[in-house]
């Protein structure tokens, strides 16, 4: 049971938790520090799931008092059922949670606007069947080969289940293994569109030719080159990050993929961009039209796409290239891997090896860079 002083000295952290009073009484605190009064409980054949207040404008005795009330009115049926929330509203309130743990988190809404919230979006959300989204992703993600995207659907539509039965929206939880039912997107899915390394001189002299009307576009794309970083990871590159006296940039877990921080030895080519880029903004490469932010990693996808490389090379496939290199020029796989920061080796030997090779990476990392360069001349 809860008291005054428990109430009064509940934290807000970073995600939505709850404290139990008694007989489906709650106290839900949210990251933002407002504490809100919920109920959910079954009575007979109805369920009570509401938000009746907030504390402190609502007493714990009130809040008592209003359980109560509602719990006699459901047995002796003298109110309606409290409206279910649809799929829509059980989706904002677990995002606003959601958001606070994920960089990716706008992605999450934008997949769900594009294609669930068109059909289910007023739906109550205990009434959604398997088959419907299983419809709705078959005829607009399977019929054009989104795999991926499938996939990035039905992971938070999981999530989204066990929070709403949490919550007491729902009894049973169905909406779990829903991409079982698709093919795999390892086996299934086509490889980012890239070319081959011995292509890199004439890739190079279109791209010089096209970035004369696109200045800001060429080193990006160079610096894509020369770290073999992801798109996202390159483009927000800051200067705080930089050591040029140690000759290495070391990118926060924060923003790699894998959430672990990750050395790009500097090689003389990338060295030569760096010093040449004038210091204006945080980020080495900032937005040409607004310095607060950094270089949109849109931009350099949407520059090969509209001069030429459309279906032949996006922004992603830079590393492809880099990778083939290297085990063509006997890089050894370890260094090879750890230059595009991937996850080498087995959970054991990762927690005894704990090196990151940077000066083999290094040697390794020149010699690509330096074939990069011949390329460009």
């Amino acid at each position: 049971m809860l008291t005054q002083l428990t109430i009064k000295n509940a934290k807000p952290v970073d995600k939505l938790y709850s404290l139990a009073d008694k007989d489906g009484l709650f106290l839900r605190v949210k990251p933002t520090g407002v504490k809100q009064w919920y109920i959910s409980k079954n009575v007979k054949t109805q369920r009570i799931s509401k938000i009746i207040g907030t504390f402190p404008e609502m007493s714990l005795k009130e809040a008592r008092d209003t359980l109560a009330l509602l719990v006699a009115q459901a047995q002796t049926q003298s109110t309606p059922k409290i409206k279910a929330p649809t799929l829509k509203e059980v989706f904002e309130e677990w995002f606003e949670v959601k958001q606070t743990r994920i960089k990716n988190h706008r992605q999450i809404k934008g997949r769900f606007e594009l294609y669930i919230f068109p059909t289910l979006a007023d739906v109550q959300f205990s009434l959604i069947t398997p088959m419907q989204i299983i419809d709705i992703l078959k005829q607009k993600c399977l019929k054009s080969g989104k795999y991926e995207t499938i996939k990035r659907i039905c992971g938070p539509i999981k999530e989204l289940e066990v929070f709403a039965l949490n919550c007491g929206y729902i009894d049973a939880l169905k909406l779990q293994n829903l991409q079982s039912v698709f093919p795999s997107p390892n086996s299934a899915k086509e490889h980012m569109p890239s070319v081959h390394w011995n292509d890199l001189p004439e890739v190079f002299k279109q791209l010089q030719v096209s970035a004369v009307l696109s200045r800001n576009v060429l080193p990006v794309i160079l610096t894509g080159f020369y770290t073999l970083l992801r798109p996202i990871e390159y483009c927000a590159l800051e200067w705080q990050w930089v050591d040029l006296e140690e000759g290495v940039i070391t990118v926060p877990a924060e923003v790699m993929k894998m959430k672990k921080a990750h050395r790009v030895p500097i090689s003389s080519q990338l060295r030569t961009i760096l010093e040449m880029q004038p210091r204006i903004s945080k980020y080495v490469f900032p937005s040409p039209v607004d310095l607060t932010k950094h270089y949109n990693r849109d931009t350099v996808s949407k520059f090969l796409r509209n001069h030429g490389f459309k279906g032949q090379l996006v922004s992603h496939g830079i590393r492809s290239i880099g990778r083939t290199w290297m085990h063509d020029n006997d890089v050894p796989f370890d260094v090879a891997e750890l230059c595009l920061a991937h996850t080498v080796g087995t959970s054991t030997t990762r927690a005894y090896d704990r090196s990151d090779l940077l000066e083999k990476r290094r040697e390794a990392m020149q010699k690509w860079c330096n074939y990069v360069k011949s390329c460009l001349i």
